[in-house]
C-alpha cells in the first residue's frame, strides 16, 4: 500500500519553487564534469604507484583513495546522466559510461532504471526498483527470513557489511531483469550487455595485466569501498521514508548533512546528500542543491526531511528494513513490531546515559 495524502493537501512544490528561486540556480552547469578528470587522474597515479612501488603498508590506503574516487565518479555520472549539464545525448552517455565504468553500470541501463523508473515512481511499492522490501516479499524470501531469525546486532552486521557489494549486486539484478522483460528490444539488450561487459573487461583486464596485487588493491577492494560509499547515501536518502506517491516528493526523500569539518565531502560528492532538492529538480546543477534546500526548508519546514548523516545511519541501524502492509511503517517480523517512518513519528532514538 501507499501512504496516501489528499491531492489537494500536497503543495505544487516545483511550480512554487520556480517562482521563488533565482533563475540561475536551475540553469545547466557542467563544472562537475571536471571532477571526473581529477578522479581519473588520482586512480591512474595510484595504479602506477601500486604497480611500480608496491608496499603492503600503502596498498590499503591506496584502496581507500581509489575507492573514494570510484564513488565520486559515480556521483558525476549520476548528475551527468540526468542531462542538466550536457544536452547532447551521445556525449552525455559516453561520459556517464566512463564515470560509472568501475561499477559496470551502463548509461542506457541507468537512464531506464534510475532516471525513468526510480525518479518517476519514487517509493512506489510496485514501480520503484530501489525501495526497501515489502512484507509480502519477506514472506517469500528465505534470505530475509534467515536474517530476521538472527539477533538485531548480527542481522545489522550482515546488512551493513553487504553495503560493500550492494550497488554491484543491484546493478546485476536490474540488468538481468531488463534482459528478461519482453518489452526490452533486442537492440536495447545488446546495448545494455555491451556497456556492462566492456566496463568489466576493461577494469578487470587492466588491473590483472598490472599484476594480481594491483587487481586486489587497485580494483576489487576499491570497488567494495565505492559500493559502501554510494549505498550509504542511497540508504539514507530513502530507506527511512514511507512508501508514497511520487507527487509528494518531500515525503519520499531525506537529505543528509555533514559537520563543518567534513563539508568538503559535499563538494567532492556533488552534493548528493541534498537529495530532496535533487528529486524536485533532477536536471538542476547539484552545486546549487544546498541553496535550493534552504528555500525548501523556509517554505515547508514541517514537510522537509533533513538530518546529519551520522544520525540517519544510526536510525538505519535501529530500524528494520521491511515495510509493513500499510506502507507507512517499517516492520520487524522477529518481534512483530512496527516502527514509524519519517513524517509519521520517526525520531532519533538515543541511549539513556547512566548518571
Amino acid at each position: 500500500m501507499i501512504a496516501e495524502t489528499p491531492i489537494e493537501a500536497i503543495p505544487r512544490y516545483r511550480r512554487i519553487l520556480k517562482d521563488a528561486l533565482p533563475e540561475h540556480l536551475l540553469k545547466p552547469d557542467n563544472r562537475h564534469i571536471w571532477w571526473l578528470v581529477l578522479h581519473l587522474s588520482i586512480v591512474a597515479v595510484l595504479l602506477w604507484v601500486l604497480t611500480a612501488h608496491f608496499a603492503w603498508w600503502f596498498a590499503p590506503i591506496a584502496s581507500l583513495l581509489i575507492g573514494h574516487s570510484f564513488g565520486s565518479m559515480g556521483f558525476v555520472a549520476h548528475e551527468t546522466c540526468h542531462g542538466g549539464a550536457i544536452r547532447n545525448r551521445t556525449l552525455r552517455h559516453l561520459i556517464t559510461c566512463v564515470a560509472f565504468s568501475p561499477f559496470a553500470i551502463g548509461a542506457h541501463l541507468w537512464s531506464r532504471w534510475h532516471n525513468a523508473e526510480h525518479h518517476g515512481n519514487t517509493q512506489h511499492p510496485e514501480l520503484d526498483p530501489d525501495r526497501l522490501f515489502l512484507h509480502d516479499e519477506y514472506r517469500n524470501n528465505f534470505v530475509l527470513k534467515w536474517l530476521y531469525k538472527r539477533s538485531k546486532f548480527a542481522r545489522n552486521v550482515v546488512i551493513f557489511s553487504f553495503f560493500s557489494l550492494m550497488m554491484t549486486q543491484h546493478n546485476f539484478y536490474v540488468l538481468v531483469r531488463y534482459l528478461r522483460e519482453k518489452d526490452t528490444s533486442r537492440q536495447e539488450k545488446a546495448v545494455i550487455l555491451f556497456q556492462f561487459i566492456a566496463a568489466k573487461t576493461f577494469w578487470i583486464g587492466l588491473t590483472l595485466l598490472l599484476g594480481w596485487k594491483v587487481f586486489l588493491f587497485g580494483y576489487l577492494f576499491p570497488l567494495m569501498v565505492g559500493n559502501a560509499m554510494v549505498i550509504s547515501y542511497i540508504a539514507t536518502n530513502h530507506f527511512l521514508n514511507p512508501l508514497a506517491d511520487e507527487s509528494d516528493v518531500l515525503a519520499s526523500s531525506l537529505s543528509v548533512t555533514f559537520p563543518k569539518w567534513l563539508s568538503w565531502l559535499d563538494v567532492l560528492h556533488c552534493n548528493f546528500g541534498a537529495h530532496v532538492s535533487h528529486h524536485l529538480f533532477p536536471q538542476a546543477p547539484s552545486r546549487h542543491s544546498r541553496e535550493i534546500e534552504l528555500k525548501i526548508a523556509e517554505l515547508w519546514p514541517e514537510r522537509y526531511h533533513v538530518m546529519p548523516f551520522g544520525q540517519a545511519m544510526r536510525l538505519l541501524w535501529q530500524t528494520p528494513w521491511i515495510y509493513s502492509d500499510d506502507g507507512v511503517n517499517l516492520f520487524d517480523p522477529s518481534v512483530a513490531k512496527k516502527w514509524p517512518t519519517l513524517g509519521n513519528g520517526l525520531t532519533l532514538l538515543r541511549r539513556k546515559r547512566k548518571k
